[in-house]
């Protein structure tokens, strides 16, 4: 086991090794694909770094659904391999990270004029049930009309017919992705956040053999090099494959997609539910004292690092749930918070947009760089694992077959549900003096898995600083996160690492004063770097809750 460390604190040390060491593999991009590639690498005993030029899951990695799909919309692709593939790594996923994915019952309504009647949709489920593997307590049930709306209340009467149950899996994407990211450093990879790739390293006969980093927080470029480099850049792949060769032949194409938060009291669905509205699959996720409805699809040309939620995505959301839920008087003034993101397609010349691929697929240039685009959250290992296969075929000297499958995530170290569950009140009689709610534990618990106890001893650590409650846990909670988790910026800690600005914005208000501070000390921030970190936190804030024409 390696001593690397996941601090922000020892960044220098971290830049150090990426220069002085030569990489059997270099990563480029820290999203869920990037994490992934590297931790399977690291896995197999070669030695591997990762850059990234924001912070992990900034780009698409935080902005999904949220869910651990088990592919039921692939049924309507008859898209059968992808449902079995999908089917087994969301239990993998699960099994590895059970403080991040967890099971909750999804409701599938049946809707006059929509594409599932209760032959199709019972057809549909069964099949989907043995494709995916899906465990026998975890199989559908299907719903006539009259239990359907005793189920949900909320549902259109007129409109709705019946229903299917079946199981899905949350997850916090942002947290996964790190967590994938940790595992990695624990087993000793190099990784770093905040170094942009600038430019190819390439060796005599022009074959890519590292790159020129710029570290985008102290402002010097690093020179990595690498036997094999692998750009899996996300939405950006495109603008790392420029820097090696003009692109032909299949490139990206970017759907944006957004996610509407309302209070669970304004939106109070009885379970999760996915359902169909004009062909189009639309899904309203409970999750604590929020509910959360997404998303929409449209192709987006914009600026990539700055997406915003538009006026019309969300009218059209909000009448997607009138039409399911026509009680219910939703208007934008409801909206608690939004989010957008894009997904990268690949588009080919010649094709038409109907044709893009959500697929992943690799492809290589003649200089010797591997790319890896598109693919689903869900599906990361095995993208990983089929970039790793690449890899083999070109070098003899990679033999290591290890897999994933069975390493548990940092955090994730229990080995049933029943295990995490007792976790919470064990933790919360040992640390009874800090007078935290069971409801706090659990939070923090479902946030931190395994790790939590070493953020409750900071909290008890800081308990003679702070008269305010919520003060000292977010200030200890900072500290956490820079220590422990690279957070680096006031985004990396209130988007990224706990969420706070997705689905809890009031509390990024009340304490970011007090968050900025903890954060200036610990990273030695002059007074500009603080204002300016203050101003970025306050625009996303805005962002959140302001909807463009």
């Amino acid at each position: 086991m390696s001593t690397k460390t996941f601090s922000a604190l020892d960044r220098n040390s971290t830049i150090k090794q990426m220069e002085n060491e030569h990489f059997d593999l270099l990563v480029i991009g820290g999203g869920i694909t990037g994490s992934g590639i590297v931790l399977d690498a690291v896995n197999r005993g070669l030695k591997v770094g990762l850059i990234e030029r924001n912070d992990f899951a900034s780009g698409t990695s935080s902005r999904s659904g949220k869910l651990i799909h088990g592919g039921l919309k692939y049924l309507q692709k008859l898209d059968f391999n992808v449902i079995k593939e999908i089917g087994s790594e969301r239990d993998i996923v699960y099994n590895n990270a059970r403080h991040l994915v967890y099971p909750i019952k999804m409701n599938f309504p049946l809707i006059k004029r929509e594409s599932y009647n209760l032959l199709t949709l019972k057809a549909g489920l069964s099949l989907y049930d043995r494709l995916a593997g899906v465990k026998k307590d975890e199989r559908h049930t299907i719903y006539g009309k009259k239990k359907t709306l005793q189920y949900e209340p909320l549902f259109n009467e007129k409109t709705v017919t019946g229903s299917g149950a079946y199981v899905e899996y949350r997850t916090d994407d942002s947290r996964l992705t790190l967590e994938v990211a940790k595992t990695a450093s624990e087993k000793g990879a190099t990784v770093l956040n905040y170094a942009e790739m600038t430019d190819f390293l390439q060796d005599e006969n022009n074959h890519v053999k590292g790159v020129i980093a710029k570290d985008l927080i102290q402002g010097q470029n690093i020179r990595v090099t690498a036997t094999h480099v692998v750009n899996a850049a996300g939405p950006w792949v495109d603008e790392v494959r420029k820097k090696d060769r003009p692109i032909t032949g299949k490139y990206m194409v970017l759907a944006k997609g957004i996610h509407i938060v309302f209070d669970h009291q304004s939106l109070p669905v009885k379970s999760s539910i996915y359902f169909q509205h004009k062909g189009r699959m639309i899904a309203v996720i409970p999750r604590g004292n929020r509910t959360y409805v997404g998303s929409t699809e449209s192709i987006y040309k914009q600026d990539m690092d700055d997406i915003h939620v538009k006026s019309s995505e969300v009218d059209y959301l909000i009448d997607c749930l009138h039409a399911i839920f026509p009680s219910l008087d939703l208007g934008k003034n409801d909206v608690v918070s939004s989010w957008a993101g894009i997904r990268p397609l690949i588009g080919e010349d010649g094709n038409s947009p109907s044709e893009l691929s959500r697929h992943d697929e690799i492809f290589e240039s003649d200089t010797g760089l591997i790319t890896i685009a598109g693919g689903k959250l869900t599906g990361y290992r095995k993208m990983a694992e089929r970039v790793l296969q690449h890899i083999e075929k070109k070098d003899s000297s990679i033999k290591s077959k290890k897999t994933t499958d069975q390493l548990k995530l940092s955090g994730g170290h229990f080995n049933s549900q029943e295990a995490i569950t007792a976790h919470v009140p064990y933790l919360h009689g040992k640390f009874k003096h800090l007078n935290l709610s069971i409801d706090e534990v659990n939070d923090y618990v479902f946030r931190y898995g395994s790790n939590t106890e070493n953020l409750l001893k900071l909290i008890d650590r800081y308990d003679d600083r702070f008269e305010d409650k919520e003060l000292r846990n977010i200030a200890a909670e900072v500290r956490y996160t820079v220590e422990h988790e690279m957070a680096a910026s006031l985004a990396d800690f209130y988007d990224r690492r706990t969420s706070y600005l997705l689905f809890d914005l009031d509390k990024v208000i009340r304490t970011l004063t007090i968050v900025a501070e903890e954060m200036a000390q610990l990273l030695e921030w002059t007074e500009a770097r603080t204002a300016d970190e203050i101003e970025k936190m306050n625009y996303e804030i805005k962002k959140a809750l302001t909807f463009v024409e």
